[in-house]
Parts: C-alpha cells; structure tokens; sequence
C-alpha cells in the first residue's frame, strides 16, 4: 500500500509539473491583466425572402453615416416583410423600423413594436416603396440602443424567387458535380483563368467551378446576401466555409465568397456574373509545415507578410487571421482574430473588417491594424481603426489605440487606410482623417495638426506606411515645397519646387521618393475642356534626399505618373496651342532595389489542389511541429481613442460589385470602369445611380429633351467647351467619363440624359439613342444625325482617349 502511495504521489507530481510547464509555455509573459477578445454579445437580424434566410446584418453601437450603408437590398413583396431576430443571451424590449430616402437625410416613416418575439412582420405603406430606400432597425436591448441597416425596394416585378432558386440550385449542382443541370452551360470559359481554386469566374472552366476533385462539404451555415434588386437583375453573395479534400492533410477548411448575378427572361435564367474565391484557414493542429517552408495551401497568391531582419520570424495574413512563427523557438502563434476558438458563432464569420501588417522591428515584434467592423471585443459593434503592438518575447498583445468611424465598415477601412501608422518606440501615432494629418503624442497626450486641406494627389505614402510625403502648403498645383517623412524615426526633408514651378508627391519606389514639378505656364485644357497642369520634370530622390533620376524632355509632358513594384509609369501628353493630347506612355526604374530575405512567397502545384502557396524558407524546416502559442491581449493599458472632425470633400462616387464595396473615385470615368471590370454600380455620395452594369433597355431613344439638345448643340457649335456646355445646359452634377467606352454610355443615355463625346479634332457629338448594334448621334457642327457601331463611335473618339462628357440629375 505505502508503495502505491509513493508511486501515485510521483504522479502527481509529475502532472502537476507538466500542468505548469505547459501554462508556461502556452502563456509565456502573460499576467493575470490579460484576456481574449471574449464572445460576441450583439442581436443579430436577417429576413426571409421567398423562403430563404437573407440579409445577416450586424449590429452598430453608435448611428452610422446612412448614405455610407448599402452593403444589401431586400426586395419587399405584398408590402410585408418578415424579419427574424436572434437574441442570444440579450433581451430585447423593443424595436423601431424607419423608412429614409436613401441618403438618410429624409425620414418618411416610423414604427414601433414593443417586446418583439424571434419573428417580426415589418409593415410599409406602398407609398414607400415606389424606390429604393434605407430601412433603419433600432433594438433597444438592456438598455441600449442597436442600430441595423439595409436597403428595401419593392420587388413585385423582380423575380425574386425565381433568381434565388435558380442561384440555390447552382450552387448546389457545381458544387455536387451534377451534370448535365446547366451549371457548365451557362460559363463562358476562356482558357485564361489558370489553374488555381482560389479564384474562379464564369469564364473559368467547368471542372474548376464544379470544385475538381476537391470534394467540398458545407460546415455550419451559409450566409446569403442580397446586394443587387431589380427588374433587369438579382445580385446574391454566399459566404460560407467548406470542407475539402486535402493533401498533407485528411481534410482542410476554406473559407468561401461566391458571387452570382442573374436575370430572368420571359421564364429562361441567365448566369449574368460569377466569380468565387475561396482561401484555406491555417489550422497549426494539421500539416502546415515541410521540408522547405510554412504551407499556406489555397490561398490568394499576395498574402501579405513580414520577416524579421535575421530572417528567423515571420508574420502573415491568411484567410484574415495573423499568424506568427518564430524559427528559433519553433513556435507559432495567433495574434489576431476574430473568429472564437470554437468557431460556431456566426456573427463572429462577419467579413467585414480587414488586417494590415505595419512594421516588424528588430525584436520580432510586430505593429498591426485591424479595419472595419469590429465583431467582438472592447470594440464590438464600432467601426474604425484599431492599432495594435505583439511583443514577441512577454507573447502578449496591447491594443496602443483605436480611431472610431461612422461610415461603413468598408469605406472606413479605405479612408483610415489611407494614412494610418505608429511609432512604438516613440509612441507617436500618425493619422490622416477628413484631409488633415495629425501626430498624437500617445505619452504626453498631445496632438499636433502636421498639415490640412489635403486632397488626393497632395500626399503619398510607401508600400509599408513607413514614409509619406505631403504639400505643407498651397493647392496641389501651386504648392512650392513637399515634406518626405520617416514616421517611424521622425526625422524628414523638404523638397523644394523650381523657381516658378510647383511640386507634387506622386509615389515611393523601395524607399525612393518620386516627385514632379508643374509651372503655370504650361497650364492648358484637354479636349474636352478639363483644365490640366501636366508636369514637365519628374525626380526620383533617395532617401538622404539626393536626385537619382530625372525625366524631362523637350518635346511632351507628364499628366501622371503610377509607381508599381520598382517600375514608374509617366502617361504623356503634348501641347497644341492650348490643347493637350494623350501619347505614348513611357517607363523610368528606380536605381534603389527591393531587399532581398531568406523567407519568401512562393507558388506550388500538386494534382488535387493545383496552385498553392507557400513561405519558403531558402535553409529549409528542419522541424515541422512547431508550438503553438495564444498571445492574451493586455488590459492594464487603456487604448488612446482618438476622433477627429470629418470634412466635407469634392465629388466622390462609390463602386460597389461582386457583391462587396470595390473603392471610391474621384473621377467618375475611372469609377464606371471599374465598375464594368466588376459587373457592378457607380453610385454618388448623395447614394443616386450613376452607372450600373447592364439595368438599361435594349434600345432607347431620348425623348423630351429637343429643347435642351438643340441648345446644347448651339453651345458647342459656337465654341463652348463640353463641360462648360454641359453644366450651362444640363445643369446637375457634371461627370467626365474619359476613358469609357460608347457602350458604358449607354445606361446614361436610357436615364433620358445626353451625353457629349469629343474626337481627337476638338469636334463634338452628341449621343441620343442606340439599338443592340448601333448608337445614334448628332454632330454639333452641322446638326446632322447619324447611327455607327459601338465599336466605330469608340474609334471616331480614340483621339481624345474616348472623352465623354455628360450629367448626373
């Protein structure tokens, strides 16, 4: 007996011992003032249309910026609609549903119901319905108030059902590999999609939509969101994750997005739009590690990363995770998400923020960011910025500050984004918010305006958000001196215009600053009338501010240059009395090169997977089972919560498609084009349609307008200029659409509005109607009216780089 009481003591012993061994390991440097971001605590609300659960929204602790939230649309039939509210562990005491215009400036209805039950019906007058408007949820819940967006139109002629059915069965059919159902029929394959699972679209073959052999099997719930309700088309997104086939594993997980956009045609469905991607979620229980690096597997082949300068740590991003691995210790860890440790809860799969990896130091350590909506946590239920700091050896994680927003979580996530960056050593946060650039002092809590008024063009940042460059003063075509600064240390130079000339920031190539000078003189006006102040030198300047490399000539101009990789591409123009015309562009390299690290992205292809991802390390892995670590987030720091006055802009118009926010544009031309590459919408700050991929009839023919045609004919006939013409005439919000195409113009034509197109000789047309193969126009010259091609209209106007003039009312 004593002999098994010493045997179970040293037992226990042990257990004990490796119980501590294993908290030490697990939680190395925490203390007792740490936690995990803990469970969600929001209601969620959805909606049931034609017998599908739609439209998850999220809750917002704060009322947003309505004319920002249009992430979703539910097409409301016999004026009801049926909305379900999951309450979890809250209680809910009542809710209030009002009807907006769709900016949100105007309330058009207000209702009330007290103690509502799981399931609610949503009453509107038909009155509301006659457009697309904002529905505003209010759950008064604890004694809080918790705000839900969405838009509602009434989709009596939408075919709602008919398109949901028919996007179900697709999804169902590709994804069971059922033959002979349409599914490969209606793709238009063009053999140039690569051999990847990552992203596929309807021009992708029918074995990778059908998932190859990859054999998915849904887990948990799909997500189904409405984004798009008309009469011409319906535009679902489905996210959701899957179970797949794996190779050094039994099975893998991915998370997917897939996309669909469908019209119905007198009972026949068309696959209009199809786009899905899917990326594997890093699981460090499976095989993520070989011989020669970190195996990321199906994923988006930019993952973004950081390596330490010994090359022994790497941070990456991988399905909106960030993971972390130390060679030397052989640990990895997680430091960010928003996913629990079970994974079940589905609000915690709301895709609606995004990581960025800032700076790694010497240490290891890391400074990141997290964008957009927060779904758990201190910040559960605000959008914005949250700026956060893992120390590598205490493994713990301080959240340094946290930048609110009451815009959406995606535009928030593009504007913040635009400038955000901290200085751990000096404690220095930088933060460019409604055209103002601020420095926070986070130790003596003091904020310093560094410059303001700034607009696009008038400040760059590099790749890292390390440097930035900025105009202290003077518009963006006047201003005498740019400022190039090195956030992370403080320290800067200025860079001085020509005498007589201005200078602008245009970009950094591996730490090279570009810059280009402009002078008055050279001011002149594009075909259409658009004033411009094109630059006669472009400068590379290195990082001790001396000139590198130098672009000038005798004979054209720079209108604007784009830097990619170590590549900088100057778009040129010559002059011709006053007018200038596009040419050529042309190309200059910086001299600084990329450096160079032991850990890089690579791809790999295998039989069942294809192309795949991998951070190979160039010695090699020479164990392949590593620790696996969970930092704690610190507590006994408070995060600074920094807010700053939101100022009005110019013109700004969002583009929205396959199914999420794709950026804003100050150029309506560059925002239509994007929006076609995307089969999406352009829609102006003030949330009206200003383009939208194929929602117009087939033929059209202004009417009711002779009148102002005929004046705006005169106007151009006797040497206005198009905008000046078109603004005088139209009246409205003037849009330049250079660079589209005659075919784009179309959706501008069936909203009754003319649109002017310039040809290379500064003549004018104007465009009034079109059939499928024709547009009909008028030449302001002679009054004369002619129908050509799409494709001949395009090439009578390819001088001016297809300029289009028109008006949004």
């Amino acid at each position: 007996m004593k002999r098994r009481l010493i045997h179970a003591g040293i037992l226990t012993a042990v257990f004990v011992v490796a119980v501590i061994v294993f908290s030490y390991v697990t939680n190395r440097g925490n203390n007792n003032m740490t936690a995990d971001l803990g469970s969600a605590t929001l209601p969620s609300v959805s909606f049931s249309c034609q017998g599908y659960e739609v439209n998850y929204l999220t809750g917002y602790t704060q009322a947003m910026d309505a004319s920002t939230m249009r992430d979703s649309i539910i097409p409301v039939t016999g004026q009801t609609l049926e909305m379900h509210i999951q309450s979890y562990d809250a209680r809910v005491q009542s809710l209030d549903y009002e009807v907006y215009s769709l900016d949100g400036t105007e309330q058009l209805s207000k209702e009330s119901v007290d103690e509502p039950q799981e399931t609610v019906s949503l009453q509107f007058d038909a009155s509301l319905l006659t457009e697309e408007r904002l529905l505003l949820l209010t759950l008064h819940v604890d004694g809080e108030e918790i705000y839900y967006y969405t838009r509602i139109v009434d989709g009596t002629d939408h075919s709602t059902s008919e398109c949901l059915k028919y996007i179900s069965d697709y999804h169902v059919n590709a994804m069971g590999k059922v033959e002979n159902v349409g599914v490969g029929a209606a793709l238009e394959p063009t053999g140039e999609e690569g051999t990847n699972y990552y992203h596929v679209t309807i021009h992708s073959d029918y074995d990778h939509v059908s998932w190859g052999g990859l054999q998915p099997q849904v887990t948990g719930t799909e997500r189904w969101k409405i984004t798009e309700s008309n009469s011409t088309y319906t535009s679902v997104i489905l996210e959701y994750q899957v179970q797949c086939a794996g190779e050094e594993n039994e099975q893998d997980i991915h998370s997917v997005k897939e996309f669909f956009r469908v019209r119905n045609v007198s009972g026949t469905m068309y696959l209009l739009n199809y786009d899905r991607t899917m990326e594997q979620v890093f699981d460090p229980a499976g095989t993520v590690m070989s011989e020669k690096g970190i195996l990321l597997g199906i994923t988006d082949p930019d993952v973004p990363y950081l390596v330490s300068n010994d090359g022994t740590r790497v941070a990456f991003i991988q399905a909106n995770e960030l993971w972390y691995y130390n060679q030397e210790t052989d640990e990895i860890s997680l430091l960010f998400s928003f996913m629990d440790s079970e994974n079940k809860d589905i609000r915690n799969f709301t895709d609606e923020h995004e990581i960025r990896l800032l700076r790694m130091d010497g240490d290891g350590n890391v400074t990141f960011a997290v964008y957009g909506y927060m779904n758990r946590g201190a910040h559960e239920g605000e959008v914005g910025a949250a700026i956060y700091y893992y120390q590598a050896e205490q493994n713990n994680i301080d959240e340094k500050a946290f930048i609110p927003s009451n815009k959406s979580a995606a535009v928030a996530s593009e504007e913040l984004g635009k400038l955000v960056y901290y200085s751990v050593d000096r404690e220095m946060l930088y933060v460019l918010a409604g055209g103002t650039l601020y420095e926070i002092d986070m130790e003596k809590e003091e904020q310093t305006v560094l410059a303001e008024g700034l607009e696009e063009g008038q400040y760059v940042t590099s790749d890292d958000g390390q440097l930035a460059a900025y105009q202290t003063n003077g518009t963006l075509y006047e201003a005498p001196e740019v400022t190039v600064m090195d956030l992370e240390t403080g320290e800067s130079y200025t860079v001085q215009a020509d005498e007589g000339a201005a200078v602008r920031p245009l970009g950094f190539v591996n730490g090279d600053f570009v810059c280009g000078m402009s002078r008055q003189s050279d001011v002149g006006r594009t075909v259409s009338g658009e004033e411009i102040y094109p630059m006669y030198k472009v400068e590379i300047r290195s990082s001790a501010d001396k000139v590198q490399r130098t672009y000038q000539s005798d004979s054209d101009f720079v209108l604007s240059v784009e830097v990619s990789g170590g590549m900088i591409n100057l778009e040129r123009v010559v002059k011709s009395g006053e007018t200038y015309t596009q040419i050529a562009a042309s190309q200059i390299t910086s001299n600084e090169e990329k450096k160079e690290s032991n850990i890089s992205l690579e791809s790999y292809v295998t039989d069942l997977k294809e192309t795949q991802m991998r951070l190979t390390f160039a010695d090699g892995l020479a164990d392949r089972n590593p620790k696996v670590l969970r930092p704690k987030q610190v507590l006994y720091e408070q995060p600074a919560q920094v807010a700053f006055e939101e100022k009005a802009q110019g013109d700004v118009y969002y583009v929205y498609g396959t199914g999420r926010f794709q950026g804003s544009y100050d150029n309506a031309g560059d925002a239509v084009v994007k929006a076609d590459e995307v089969s999406g919408v352009v829609v102006s700050e003030e949330q009206k349609y200003v383009w939208e991929r194929g929602n117009r009839y087939l033929e059209y023919v202004i009417t009711d307008r002779d009148d102002a045609i005929n004046t705006l004919r005169e106007r151009l006939a006797g040497g206005a200029m198009a905008m000046d013409a078109v603004q005088e005439v139209l009246g409205g919000q003037t849009l330049d659409l250079t660079g589209c195409t005659t075919e784009e113009m179309l959706y501008i034509v069936n909203k009754n509005m003319p649109v002017v197109g310039i040809a290379g000789d500064g003549s004018c047309v104007i465009l009034i109607g079109y059939d499928q193969s024709y547009v009909t126009y008028i030449e302001a010259a002679t009054g004369n009216r002619t129908a050509i091609s799409y494709e001949q209209m395009d090439t009578l106007l390819s001088g001016s780089g297809r300029t289009f003039i028109s008006a949004l009312e």
